[in-house]
């Protein structure tokens, strides 16, 4: 983090010290930081290309002017990242990686569905970068480029990963000022330029459907970080408060995707909008340059949070099958080649608009996220209020959560079934989202339903547990 202390003889606390540690409990003589330095890495872990592009569905699939896009980013990056920041204080209080800690609501096999569901979801979002990375340089270079830059941005990645979260949180740290400028100028410049005169008025108002779809996107945004969190707070002093760590990553995520997101609206939604190299080049030719620079920038920095989290879920995932085995450095070193690989593979087979494959998969992501997120945060604070048997989440057995708690898989599979009705999106459209005009609902009902049935059943199983103890 920004404020990590830095040991000149290349100590453990230096930046390129290779991380020891992968998904056992972090040592307190190694933890540092605070909730300033936690914002500061989630502000520039969102800004980013994929954030900015992002923000670009809000004019261009979502139909919605630039004045009720700037509300719905506020709106939806404010109340998905009230869920993902809950999820900051599980980092500093138990010290382990967020899929480990699943295990403590699921049961050691049955956190396998969702321990599976977010390592694709992290090589998605990958890949997905690696693919934009290889956009932007095609076009500003030249077909001829796509796949160097895939290369290059792969290989930075894996080294990143390599290295460890020191190099890669101060990395980002350092990142998020460089781009939160870049990101202010550009949207400077299409307010006070010819080419930056908006298709639509200001505050033109938009259809029910397209406002509430927009604002799901905010949301989504945010909650599908909300595996990520953990990873990142689990290095902070142990003495760091719940409230410190909840608005420090809820204020850097939020402001850090909000900018990008209104910087992307606004030029989608102008009318020199679909080529903003061109548009730039207008003012200055140096500014594509610098730009296409933060851009592929900005894929390495977001593309290495997926690679590293997917590291570390996927060494998870082979301890449950390999209890004995203690994941090293080395391990970690070999996980994320594998998973670099993967990524690259796929990315070389992404093709079609951009755009609508980041709305899509953006959509699908929120229906398999927002039930977990829904039942982890109500057994964390509402059942188990923090405290959880660390040992029992390395045993083969699950230890004191056994090998599968039935009641959160099936809370888990209902919330996602219960959204089916409720979908409206380029793939699929419920029955009764159809009969509400196409408006896309589904998130609430995947948050709201296995939550409140989670805590009334959990509650009651461990009341009766309480009683038949005493």
């Amino acid at each position: 983090m920004s404020e990590s202390v830095l040991d000149p003889q290349g100590g453990k606390n230096s930046s390129f010290h290779i991380e020891d540690e992968t998904i056992f409990p972090i040592p307190d003589n190694v933890r540092r930081g605070n909730a300033r330095s936690l914002a500061t890495v989630w502000l520039g872990a969102n800004q980013t290309v994929l954030t900015f592009m992002t923000g670009m569905i809000y004019t261009q699939l979502c139909n919605l002017s630039v004045g009720w896009a700037i509300l719905a980013i506020i709106l939806g990056n404010v109340l998905g990242g009230i869920f993902m920041a809950l999820h900051a204080a599980q980092g500093p209080h138990l010290g382990i990686p967020q899929m480990q800690q699943t295990r403590g609501q699921f049961g050691v096999y049955g956190s396998l569905l969702v321990i599976l569901i977010v390592i694709f979801m992290y090589i998605g979002f990958a890949s997905t970068l690696f693919a934009i990375g290889r956009d932007q340089s095609g076009t500003f270079f030249g077909p001829l480029s796509s796949h160097p830059a895939i290369y290059a941005s792969a290989f930075m990645v894996w080294v990143l990963c390599t290295v460890g979260h020191a190099l890669l949180e101060r990395f980002i740290a350092a990142f998020s000022y460089i781009a939160g400028i870049v990101f202010v100028v550009v949207g400077a410049i299409y307010i006070f330029s010819p080419f930056g005169a908006l298709k639509l008025p200001f505050f033109a108002a938009p259809s029910a459907h397209d406002f509430l779809m927009a604002i799901s996107v905010g949301v989504l945004w945010q909650v599908a970080y909300a595996p990520y969190v953990s990873d990142y707070s689990r290095y902070l002093p142990v003495h760091t408060g719940e409230k410190e760590a909840f608005y420090g990553c809820l204020s850097g995520s939020a402001i850090g995707a909000a900018l990008p997101m209104i910087v992307g609206a606004y030029v989608a939604g102008t009318i020199s909008g679909d080529n903003y190299y061109e548009s730039l080049r207008q003012v200055s030719g140096l500014l594509p340059a610098v730009i296409y620079i933060v851009f592929f920038a900005s894929t390495i920095v977001c593309a290495s949070m997926q690679i590293y989290c997917a590291t570390l879920s996927s060494l998870t995932l082979l301890h449950t099958f390999a209890p004995s085995w203690k994941p090293s450095k080395k391990a970690r070193t070999v996980v994320a080649a594998v998973l670099v690989c993967a990524s690259a593979l796929l990315t070389m087979s992404l093709s079609g608009d951009a755009l609508d494959n980041i709305s899509n998969f953006l959509l699908l992501l929120l229906a398999v996220l927002s039930p977990w997120t829904a039942i982890n945060l109500v057994d964390y604070y509402l059942i188990e209020h923090g405290r959880y048997d660390i040992p029992s989440l390395y045993r083969n057995d699950g230890g004191v959560y056994g090998y599968v708690n039935g009641l959160a898989v099936a809370c888990y599979v209902l919330g996602i079934v219960v959204q089916v009705p409720f979908l409206s999106n380029s793939l699929y459209t419920g029955v009764i989202a159809n009969q509400l005009g196409g408006i896309d609902i589904s998130w609430i009902l995947g948050i709201v339903v296995p939550g409140v049935l989670y805590w009334v059943l959990a509650r009651r199983k461990k009341n009766k547990a309480l009683r038949a103890a005493a």
